[in-house]
């Protein structure tokens, strides 16, 4: 009798390098691609920290703004009284601008707890043109170290004497 032959056939298991290559291909770019978007969204939040403390700042310098213009008196003049100004310079805006430059001088050097960066942060009052003269304008911008802009508001403020004029 025959003995079935004990030689059997091996084939090698396992992958080929160009197997191999296209599978470290793929891992590459799903990590690049994963790492790409944790630095983007890194950067965004950066960003959002960096916006909102600025609006922080700002929000508290208005603050301070609307406590000095509640304060703000008749301080009629015998001459010439804030409600019947003839110019911008005697108005209620005029007195509110003197009195939040005496009595609450915006804080120009802000570090941010996100890496104890340096900002800047300036109030800029703006008189009006056109009567009646008891809106003040200001514009704040918060902006780094290397004078990049992170956040700009306009606000106006009446002061609430200048809302008892006849």
């Amino acid at each position: 009798m025959k003995l079935v032959s004990e030689h059997r056939h091996h084939h090698d298991t396992g992958f080929t390098l160009v197997e191999v290559l296209v599978g470290l291909l793929v891992i590459t770019g799903f990590i690049s691609t994963a790492m790409q978007a944790l630095v983007t969204a890194t950067v965004f939040k950066v960003k959002g920290q960096e916006l909102s403390e600025a609006t922080t700042w700002i929000q508290e310098d208005i603050e301070r703004v609307r406590f000095e213009a509640k304060r703000l008196d008749l301080g009629e003049d015998v001459n010439l009284p804030a409600c019947q100004a003839l110019n911008n310079a005697s108005g209620y805006a005029a007195r509110l601008r003197d009195r939040i430059d005496t009595n609450a001088p915006v804080d120009t050097d802000k570090l941010s707890v996100i890496g104890n960066r340096p900002y800047t942060l300036t109030r800029t009052p703006t008189l009006p043109s056109d009567a009646p003269f008891n809106v003040l304008s200001l514009e704040y911008q918060v902006a780094s170290a290397d004078n990049i802009p992170i956040a700009i508001v306009q606000t106006k403020v009446i002061p609430d004497k200048s809302l008892e004029c006849p």
